[in-house]
């Protein structure tokens, strides 16, 4: 069932009166963004478990060209058949300025197989407009939605915008935005023969996509994996990094058979934020094969 929208910003009826406290509300955002939500949790889209093709959007408050609209409640969605392939659909907001009092609902564009915003998808302030909140991926033959990509944005003082995914970049694309996606701030300006560019600008420190100019680090001890015939091992991390894995280093390595310390030399290959391919090695170069190594180590990432 379709959740209950409290909209602000279409034209006024006795009903819902654009108020003088609507305004406080809605100024600090609709002065700042073309689209956005008000909280990380807000108009969240996630699978719902046991339930075939089928999403569930968050509870929030959220704005689009000059209306705010709140839920309290989640809504679902089922996305349509596929009988072959994968395709991309998006979860957006439809705005309707076209009844008396306007309307906004949750609603599904159906895509393609490229992993890009609908064609179908209306765009028209004061008309119909459709607001991006994520892009679903259903595939041939999985009762789950196979990935999920937020679209949605936030924007604060100074007037900002926040997003998670590089695709926001394609709607959110007036000449003058400005936009930070990871680590990389993005900015829509007039380029050569006066045609609009995309220019990204990562703070020093900083390698496009990190979340963050503040390093986390983590100093653990931790029993890793068997290593194979060659000594490697794979070890993911009992927490992710955020964005990326920048650095580790092995500070000891001792067998849990109990014959302490082992001297080793370790090769470092860094694969991503969730793990790391580790390779024990004898001083004289032959593979600690079949090991299960107390190893402590410090991991550096963002």
């Amino acid at each position: 069932m379709a959740v209950t929208f409290t909209s602000h910003g279409y034209d006024t009826t006795t009903v819902n009166p654009y108020t003088e406290t609507a305004w406080a509300d809605a100024f600090p955002s609709i002065g700042t963004a073309k689209y956005g939500v008000r909280s990380p949790l807000h108009w969240k889209v996630t699978a719902v478990a046991g339930q075939d093709r089928t999403v569930s959007i968050g509870a929030g408050e959220g704005f689009g060209c000059g209306v705010t609209d709140k839920t309290v409640d989640n809504e679902t969605i089922q996305l349509d058949t596929i009988s072959s392939g994968s395709r991309w659909d998006l979860i957006a907001v439809r705005r309707d300025w076209t009844p008396t009092g306007g309307e906004s609902k949750f609603v599904k564009v159906n895509g393609g197989s490229t992993k890009t915003i609908p064609g179908g998808r209306q765009t028209g302030p004061g008309n119909i407009d459709e607001q991006p909140i994520a892009l679903v991926q259903v595939t041939a033959g999985q009762t789950q939605p196979t990935a999920i990509v937020d679209l949605r944005t936030w924007s604060g003082d100074g007037g900002a915008i926040v997003a998670n995914d590089d695709l926001v970049r394609s709607f959110l694309n007036s000449t003058g935005t400005q936009i930070t996606i990871g680590g990389t701030t993005w900015t829509r300006r007039v380029g050569a023969n006066d045609t609009p560019e995309w220019s990204g600008s990562t703070p020093p420190g900083v390698d496009a996509g990190q979340s963050s100019s503040t390093p986390i680090i983590k100093a653990e001890t931790r029993v890793f994996p068997a290593t194979n015939a060659n000594g490697d091992v794979i070890y993911t991390f009992p927490t992710a990094f955020p964005s990326a894995l920048t650095a580790i280093t092995i500070t000891d390595a001792q067998s849990t058979g109990g014959f302490g310390a082992i001297n080793v030399k370790i090769i470092n290959e860094l694969t991503d934020r969730t793990k790391v391919c580790v390779r024990f090695l004898n001083p004289n170069g032959s593979a600690l094969a079949s090991l299960t190594l107390k190893v402590s180590y410090i991991a550096v990432g963002y």
